[in-house]
């Protein structure tokens, strides 16, 4: 074997695209690849294998043939399942991010990098950088131009001789360059900055959303399939979806204060944490101890009520009283010089709860939208 050969680092790229996901376009990303590396000054410097439609066995052996020093997988990410790989009938199949570091663990003195190109998929990232010198996940849904200016970018550089830090920075810079707002969904693990004492089940949650769904990493589209349908994470998670993950003891706490008199429980967390699936779980549970419960979405105000406290809170008393299905009665009850905050008061005390009888829940979705309109903020 030539000094040139022995020299010569493979990239295997493994895709996967399952019958119930989304079409993706992943040849397409994987020539553009090809076509960088071919015209690339270090190009004698790095061999392309690839494998489509991959399932967990081939992808095992892929690694085991061809040992190689870059590792590239896209398809769809879901989460704490895993990455999304195809059975032997095209069907879809989950690799935790347990067994991927079990895999790579025992590659860890061949396999220099590893790219995640799929939603979510931090977490399998923080598993495998356990092992691997350099991990690259996706920390939150990633579209389709910005996966693919990503990772055409990345090996742009890996193939005129740069090293892996500034590929990934130039392709982390390739997808602002591309006017895609999405530039710090690319996130680089390493090795070295990782703790040894860290154990995999022990991974943070705070990169993956509770609801756990196959995404559609290549379009602003979602995939909505559990396997064989997903759900939207766009909204809550319904009660007897599979992919709402519990985390204890928040669910346990939030019953057992909703049901204490005067009770305020606040839902802070990032977009698509599952804010929304844990409220619909809190009121859920008022129900079944026979409490009356009223949800409301402050999104679904228009901007004609957000500027006028007084139109505002006989908006809100209106949509609870629908809500409660009970008699609009704020003609008669919203009047006097009370002021408006005193009048919002008055018609619940005096006129809806007497009505129902019954101790009420609220749950008052997207409430950092009045925030945003200091006329009824204050």
């Amino acid at each position: 074997m030539s000094n040139s050969s022995r020299k010569k680092k493979t990239i295997l790229f493994l895709a996967a695209n399952p019958k119930q996901t989304q079409s993706l376009r992943l040849d397409q990303e994987m020539k553009e690849i090809q076509q960088g590396l071919e015209r690339a000054k270090k190009r004698s410097q790095f061999n392309l294998e690839y494998r489509l439609a991959v399932t967990a066995r081939e992808m095992q052996r892929a690694v085991l043939d061809l040992k190689p020093q870059f590792v590239h997988f896209s398809g769809h990410g879901a989460g704490e399942q895993g990455l999304v790989l195809e059975d032997e009938v095209g069907q879809i199949q989950f690799v935790s991010a347990k067994g991927l570091a079990s895999l790579f663990e025992l590659f860890q003195n061949q396999v220099e990098c590893v790219v995640l190109n799929a939603c979510y998929s931090e977490l399998q990232a923080k598993a495998i950088v356990r092992h691997i010198d350099y991990v690259i996940g996706m920390k939150q849904q990633v579209g389709d131009p910005a996966a693919q200016a990503f990772a055409i970018g990345f090996y742009d550089a890996l193939g005129n001789g740069e090293n892996i830090e500034f590929a990934y920075k130039y392709g982390c810079t390739s997808i602002s360059m591309a006017g895609i707002p999405e530039e710090l969904t690319p996130v680089i693990r390493r090795k070295s900055d990782e703790s040894n004492a860290e154990d995999i089940e022990e991974i943070e949650e705070d990169s993956t959303p509770e609801n756990t769904v196959i995404e559609n990493p290549r379009s602003s589209e979602t995939s909505t399939l559990s396997l064989n349908e997903l759900e939207n994470p766009e909204g809550s998670v319904s009660l007897d979806s599979p992919f709402y993950i519990e985390r204890p003891p928040i669910e346990s706490d939030c019953y057992e204060t909703i049901l204490k008199p005067g009770a305020l429980i606040r839902i802070k967390a990032p977009r698509q944490m599952g804010k929304t699936s844990l409220m619909q779980r809190i009121l859920n549970h008022s129900k079944q101890n026979e409490y009356q419960t009223a949800y409301l979405n402050f999104q679904s105000a228009d901007s004609e009520f957000l500027s006028n406290i007084d139109d505002f809170l006989r908006w809100f008393c209106g949509m609870i009283t629908e809500e409660l299905e009970l008699e609009d009665r704020l003609e008669d009850l919203w009047k006097g010089n009370l002021g408006s905050k005193n009048k919002c008061n008055n018609y619940f005390r005096r006129y809806l709860l007497k009505a129902i009888n019954q101790p009420l829940t609220l749950g008052l979705d997207e409430v950092d939208q009045v925030f945003q309109h200091l006329e009824i903020a204050q």
